[in-house]
């Protein structure tokens, strides 16, 4: 974890509160709720732990999924973590990709958000910023929202709607 002053668990019902209020970069006509925020870390298994004694659940309450190909990680995912709205993602590189690299400038700590997207139409034309092609991730296949030059906040994936509920 890193030496920020906030608790764990309150970084993420932070992010998770700041996120659903202001939709990132998407606009509200096309993305829905907030399924999931992603945590950055370096072990899987000892953040878990600790991010699981931070918001009152058990460690195995994570349970293996899909990493995210965008992120370039591995990821396991506690449905529901998050005051029960939303699932956490633990996130550690399998890759020295864009997760890796964030780690290495910020440590650990909140780095994604997946919301779900309110239709199933071209989200190209849908009002969401630019995204990128699709790619797999922890909730099926997800489309990363290309964020503007200098932004430095999490980054953000478009999933199908319902993926919140699938279970790893």
């Amino acid at each position: 974890m890193t030496g920020d002053t906030a608790t764990a668990g309150e970084r993420l019902r932070s992010i998770l509160a700041a996120t659903a209020a202001a939709g990132g970069e998407a606009t509200a006509q096309a993305v829905g709720r907030v399924i999931a925020v992603g945590w950055a870390t370096v072990e899987l298994d000892r953040a878990g732990d600790e991010l699981a004694g931070a918001l009152g659940t058990a460690p195995s309450s994570f349970a293996p999924a899909a990493g995210s190909e965008a992120l370039g990680a591995h990821a396991r995912i506690a449905p529901g973590a998050l005051d029960g709205r939303a699932a956490l993602v633990l996130l550690e590189p399998s890759t020295e990709g864009r997760l890796a690299a964030r780690l290495a400038r910020h440590g650990e700590g909140p780095v994604a958000v997946w919301y779900e997207a309110v239709a199933m139409g071209d989200p190209t034309t849908s009002g969401v910023a630019p995204l990128e092609p699709p790619s797999s991730g922890p909730f099926g296949p997800e489309r990363a929202v290309r964020a503007p030059a200098g932004d430095t906040g999490p980054y953000r994936f478009i999933v199908a709607p319902g993926a919140g509920t699938i279970r790893p």
